[in-house]
């Protein structure tokens, strides 16, 4: 890196310092004058224990495009607007005052993956010293991450120390991912595995480039410090991530949603109060807000006249056939034969040569005396009449909407066309027998 006169230090940290030697010797070169940068480039020690008499300095983070001095491990205190300038290439962010407020920096270098986050812990003072704790978190064995190189880094902005040097430590940690369920995720550039649910998730909304693709609502379009493009480079086309931060303001219905992907206001959703303690089987009518009333839905099949071979599902017109067909090829009871399903998306004429079918049947065969012919799909085949029976043409019609079914001894279960007990022919609903208890 270039020098700038008495303006920047650059200074190689040891891997330890001794807490005795604080205030004699710190982990970054001393420029003696607020007007600079001191930058400590390359790995440092822990702390073990801060100091007793040292003060807690409260800090607020912030986002810039910091170029290529995330590519290499560095921190650094910035002390001015200047120093800032001939750091970073471009002037500090408005929301910096460096009248009353110095700026800290800190890359960890190119890492291979994504998954690593870089922040700063803590910063105390103690006498003519600053103590600042970074932190690298670095993805656990069972992290699924982007397969991008990335160049973490954390800047961080808090109120000026005169007469102070900055004394640069860290304290990392390896991220814990559990049970590994992004283990074998392998997600592309732009997003990342959750290790929660082991899926890939969007990463940050994307925006700039050669096509200026805009940020969504008031989101403002920084460089994406995470790859190898710098605008201020001479790469006039390098695409961004968008930043939001709430320049506007929001009526009473709705709120801001500073997330990058949005960065506008919303409809703020309504509180719903509390319902009738009542069972609806079709659910709650629901008000103007979408909150749910003391009035049940009525039942969507009530108005519903469906053809004959077909009843009412949730307000629509299925077939009550036998599935068949598949890619199982699943064979139709008795003399049955399966045909295409019009109610399913899947069309064997259109290349579905696996669709699923429904079975149909049409008698086609004599039975023999004491028997007659079962044409509901399920059975379509010649079954014993059992005494007392009547023809299903000497029932009212239409019979029941119930299936019959071939029981496990043979029988049949399911409407039957039977004489009453007034000599009457009339429907009467069969169910198999028990099995036998061994």
């Amino acid at each position: 890196m270039p020098s700038h006169s008495a303006r920047f230090s650059v200074f190689r940290c040891p891997m330890f310092v001794g807490l005795a030697s604080l205030a004699l010797l710190g982990c970054g070169g001393d420029l003696g004058s607020q007007e600079g940068v001191q930058q400590v480039t390359g790995d440092v020690g822990a702390l073990p224990t801060p100091p007793a008499t040292a003060a807690t300095i409260s800090f607020t983070p912030f986002s810039d495009d910091v170029g290529k001095q995330a590519t290499v491990e560095s921190r650094a205190l910035i002390r001015s607007a200047g120093g800032y300038q001939s750091f970073f290439g471009h002037a500090a962010p408005s929301a910096v005052d460096f009248s009353r407020e110095w700026v800290m920096f800190y890359a960890s270098g190119t890492k291979p993956t994504g998954g690593y986050q870089a922040s700063f812990l803590s910063v105390l003072r103690t006498g003519p010293s600053l103590i600042a704790i970074t932190q690298l978190k670095s993805p656990g064995a069972n992290c699924g991450t982007t397969q991008a190189f990335t160049t973490p880094y954390a800047l961080i902005k808090f109120p000026a120390q005169p007469g102070t040097s900055a004394q640069f430590y860290k304290q990392d940690d390896v991220v814990d991912c559990g049970a590994g369920l992004c283990a074998a995720v392998l997600c592309a550039t732009g997003s990342d595995c959750d290790p929660t649910t082991g899926k890939c998730v969007p990463g940050p909304a994307r925006c700039g480039g050669i096509a200026g693709i805009a940020c969504p609502g008031l989101g403002r379009c920084v460089d994406d410090p995470n790859d190898s493009c710098d605008p201020a480079a001479g790469g006039a086309d390098c695409g961004g991530i968008c930043s939001c931060g709430q320049n506007g303001a929001c009526d009473a219905n709705s709120k801001f949603d500073s997330s990058p992907s949005v960065c506008a206001c919303v409809p703020v959703k309504p509180v719903c109060g509390p319902v009738c303690d009542i069972y609806c089987q079709y659910g709650n009518v629901a008000d103007a807000n979408g909150c749910p009333t003391c009035q049940c839905n009525p039942d969507p099949c009530a108005t519903v006249k469906c053809a004959g071979g077909t009843h009412c599902d949730s307000g629509k017109c299925v077939s009550d056939g036998v599935s068949c067909g598949g890619f199982a090829g699943t064979p139709c009871p008795g003399l049955g034969k399966c045909v295409d399903n019009p109610n399913d998306g899947c069309d064997p004429a259109s290349g579905g040569a696996d669709c699923g079918g429904i079975c149909s049947c049409v008698q086609n065969v004599l039975c023999v005396q004491g028997s007659s012919f079962d044409s509901s799909p399920s059975v379509c085949a010649c079954v014993p009449v059992p005494p007392g029976t009547c023809p299903p043409e000497k029932c009212p019609t239409p019979g029941p909407k119930t299936v019959s079914t071939i029981c496990a001894d043979g029988s049949i279960a399911g409407p039957v066309c039977a004489l009453g007990a007034n000599n009457v022919c009339g429907w009467t609903i069969t169910q198999c027998p028990a099995p036998a208890v061994l």
